[in-house]
């Protein structure tokens, strides 16, 4: 499933919605007619209130969104750190048993480009991560076999990288799928939808139809949103961070055999 489309749709979906919202509004106030404002005063405060909370959830989600964004680029470069760690003390085993261990290095890091690759497809991801959890048992079985054919001390740190290398894929992994509750999502964009209502009301006792205002209102709430679910989900709209990606990418072309320079 592409979910590019998917969340272009629900943007214009919500686009249109809070358009509807403000027209409701426009209409409802049209029919309560001038004479009908007493008690103002409690109606305004209660339109600041409700404005006020959308504009504090979208702060916060915003906010939250955009952190767990950096933090997952974060654990990427932690991640490929590891990995070239891990790789470079593979020099420290016992030669026989590095030919072998550097075959399975490679295969594991090509199953992490393409977890990366496929990240946005929840259902490929899983079982992209499953192959590549498999890797990993036979790594492990590999190096436990190799530590005991190596030196002691080398054979410790070896093993140490190793486990920092795949302690950092799971985080990562974890981190993949962690994101606020849809509820949070639903009462963000309910109240955006009640603050475009508000919005129909007082503009029904305008002298103009205020066009501009209603469209401005209607694309700044859905862009807001997009932004926001686009940070979540950095992989499937406008934000992107491919960048980060290619310091795997360049980890795997670094990862040749010393003796025959062969990937």
């Amino acid at each position: 499933m592409n979910y590019s489309y998917v969340l272009g749709g629900l943007a214009v979906l919500f686009f249109f919605m809070l358009c509807a919202a403000i027209q409701v509004g426009r209409h409802l106030g049209g029919r309560r007619g001038a004479g009908e404002e007493s008690g103002g005063a409690g109606a305004a405060a209660i339109e600041a209130s409700v404005f006020a909370l959308l504009g504090l959830l979208v702060a916060f989600t915003f906010s939250g969104a955009a952190q767990r964004m950096a933090e997952r680029r974060n654990l990427l470069v932690q991640e490929v750190n590891a990995i070239g760690t891990a790789w470079l003390r593979i020099d420290m085993l016992n030669p026989a048993d590095q030919p072998a261990l550097r075959q399975l290095f490679r295969r594991y890091v090509d199953g992490r480009i393409d977890y990366y690759r496929h990240v946005a497809d929840l259902d490929e991801r899983d079982q992209i991560a499953a192959g590549v959890n498999e890797t990993q048992k036979e790594i492990w079985s590999a190096s436990m076999q190799a530590a005991q054919r190596s030196t002691p001390p080398f054979a410790a740190s070896y093993a140490g990288a190793v486990n920092d290398m795949f302690d950092l894929s799971a985080a990562q992994t974890v981190t993949q799928k962690i994101h606020p509750p849809v509820v949070t999502y639903v009462f963000l964009c309910f109240l955006a939808v009640i603050c475009g209502y508000f919005v129909g009301l007082n503009l029904a006792r305008a002298y103009r139809s205020a066009l501009i205002h209603q469209v401005l209102y209607a694309l700044v709430m859905t862009a807001a949103l997009y932004i926001i679910v686009d940070f979540e989900f950095p992989r499937i709209g406008a934000i992107r961070i491919d960048q980060a990606d290619a310091l795997l990418t360049a980890q795997r072309d670094a990862m040749k055999d010393p003796a025959h320079d062969t990937r």
